[in-house]
C-alpha cells in the first residue's frame, strides 16, 4: 500500500477517535435489549458510600445467554452541569426492554 493511501486511513482512524472524544452524548443514545416474558428480578441491596466527586451507578441485572445475571454497581466521575438518571427496565406487552442511564443536563 502506498504511503498516501495509509495516510489517508490514519487520518480517517484518528478524525473518528477525536469525533468520539468532543462528543460524549453520543454514548448516551439509549440502549433496548428484549429480554424475556418474565420480570427481572427485584435489584438487590448495595452497600454505597458517598464519595466526592463520584456517582454511584446501582446494580441491576442484565439479559445474558437468555437469562437475568446481576451487574454490580460502580462509581464514575461526576459530570459538571449534569445528572445521572439511572438504567431500567421497562415493560412492553409481551416483553421487557432496558434502557441503559445515561447524563441529562441539569435544569
Amino acid at each position: 500500500m502506498t504511503n498516501w493511501k495509509l495516510g489517508l486511513i490514519g487520518l480517517a482512524i484518528s478524525s473518528l477517535g477525536i469525533s468520539a472524544l468532543a462528543s460524549p452524548t453520543a454514548q448516551a443514545a439509549v440502549l433496548i435489549i428484549h429480554a424475556g416474558r418474565n420480570e427481572p428480578p427485584p435489584v438487590r441491596e448495595e452497600r454505597v458510600v458517598v464519595r466526592r466527586g463520584y456517582v454511584w451507578d446501582g446494580g441491576h441485572y442484565g439479559w445474558r445467554h437468555h437469562r437475568y445475571v446481576w451487574a454490580r454497581g460502580h462509581y464514575m466521575h461526576q459530570r459538571r452541569g449534569h445528572e445521572w438518571a439511572p438504567g431500567r427496565w421497562e415493560r412492553h406487552q409481551d416483553h421487557y426492554d432496558w434502557y441503559r442511564g445515561e447524563w441529562h443536563p441539569q435544569r
